[in-house]
């Protein structure tokens, strides 16, 4: 137990606190994947939080599609 903040682990806005290790991050936001979270990942090895592609755009831009508009050729 904490001698501060008396709680194991330690509460986030207590001096001892360590933020736990994220062994990937969000390219969009650029926060730490952690345990429980959802996620997506793209063939180019990127990931991102599944609550930060907020729109089907935002996805499509994440996966390496383009959207294009037609034109009369």
């Amino acid at each position: 137990m904490c001698e501060i903040c008396r709680s194991y682990p330690c509460h986030p806005r207590c001096p001892n606190y360590i933020p736990p290790k994220a062994s990937h991050y969000c390219s969009i936001c650029k926060e730490g994947i952690y345990d429980g979270e959802e996620y997506i990942e793209n063939d180019y090895g990127k990931y991102a939080h599944w609550d930060c592609v907020n729109y089907g755009r935002d996805l499509i831009k994440f996966l390496g599609y383009e959207i294009n508009t037609m034109e009369d050729e």
